[in-house]
């Protein structure tokens, strides 16, 4: 059976997509709050100090990825679902199997 996918709900796709990378990048925020707190303050050539800035991207990591893979993927499925309107959809062929496990 040959089945054709005509639209995606970007809302809900996005949603999923974007809470599975921040997700996956909570380990990278452990370590950039951990770094943070426990690295070595930085000194310039002058003997300043600089803040611990590389530890709190990765502290933050999960949001900015959250937020961007919810823009990039609302977008590009609102750019397929245009043209699927007007060249059709990905199509997929399906059978069902007769083995019972």
């Amino acid at each position: 059976m040959k089945i054709e996918i005509k639209s995606f709900s970007s809302h809900k796709t996005s949603k999923i997509i974007s809470l599975m990378f921040a997700v996956l990048t909570l380990p990278f925020a452990l370590m950039g709050f951990l770094g943070f707190f426990f690295a070595p303050e930085l000194k310039t050539s002058d003997g300043e100090t600089m803040p611990n800035f590389p530890f709190l991207f990765f502290t933050f990591a999960p949001i900015f990825y959250g937020l961007m893979f919810y823009i990039m993927n609302r977008t590009i499925l609102f750019i397929y679902n245009q043209l699927a309107k007007r060249i059709g959809g990905i199509e997929f062929e399906t059978s069902q199997s007769d083995n019972k496990p």
